[in-house]
């Protein structure tokens, strides 16, 4: 899990506590994503990248003793601030020698049946694997979405006349939208690596542009999970945001049980 970052979208909150720990129904949000995980085998333990300073600590902090709680082994791994792409190396040797693990970014809220979701990455590794060809990974995806705002459709016959308005309508995105959730193959830490020691920007890689962008034209096999548009995703990108969202919060948090 990914709980590091500079946390810009949730200023002033993040400058003094970090944004996993933004607080939703009493419990910081990284509290409940765990809990959630927790309920499915497929999940044997949680490795969190995080920052070690005072400011990372906050995570380490609350933690502490609550391994019975979740059911699950936390292990902390130290955010070095080399992207998103370098979080996840950092995490190579506590998640290495595993086949496949998943990446869940701290600030997304999502009802994801874990299951089903793993079941189709190992089904589609498998497949291609007697074509000769392996799966580097999968995707969360949304194909819907609640808009924060209202829609209008003008009268094309008269300037600016509104012939309908839809308040926060439920729409069809043009282009399928990435949920900050994903499954690897244990053949990224490689892959990372190697782009990391081509590059000419020292240790920092990012994660979606330096890493996921090159991999299907490099043949890599990378594919989407689309979600049903009945299971709800948030990014609680800061306190302000959650509070705006407070419905769609509820929902998600009941959804997750």
């Amino acid at each position: 899990m990914i709980a590091g970052g500079s946390g810009s979208r949730a200023k002033p909150f993040s400058q003094y506590t970090p944004k996993p720990m933004i607080s939703l129904d009493g419990r910081p949000i990284i509290d409940h994503i765990l809990r959630y995980l927790a309920k499915f085998p497929q999940v044997e333990s949680f490795v969190i990248v995080c920052e070690f300073d005072d400011h990372g600590k906050q995570i380490i902090n609350y933690f502490e003793g609550k391994e019975t709680i979740v059911g699950k082994e936390i292990v902390f791994v130290e955010d070095k601030k080399n992207g998103t792409g370098g979080a996840i190396l950092n995490a190579e040797t506590e998640i290495g020698r595993d086949e496949s693990f998943i990446v869940w970014f701290a600030d997304n809220m999502c009802a994801l049946d874990i299951g089903s979701f793993v079941k189709q990455y190992r089904f589609l590794n498998e497949s291609q694997k007697n074509h000769g060809k392996n799966v580097i990974g999968m995707v969360v995806t949304r194909d819907y979405r609640r808009e924060e705002t209202g829609r209008i459709i003008c009268d094309p016959n008269e300037t600016n006349r509104i012939m309908e308005f839809t308040e926060k309508p439920f729409t069809k995105l043009d282009l399928p939208e990435t949920l900050g959730i994903y499954v690897f193959s244990n053949t990224l830490f490689s892959f990372i690596r190697k782009q990391r020691d081509s590059s000419n920007i020292g240790n920092s890689i990012d994660l979606s542009f330096g890493i996921l962008a090159k991999l299907p034209s490099l043949g890599y096999g990378l594919y989407s999970y689309p979600i049903s548009n009945r299971i709800d995703w948030i990014d609680v990108e800061s306190p302000v945001y959650a509070e705006r969202n407070k419905e769609l919060v509820k929902r998600i948090l009941a959804q997750m049980g």
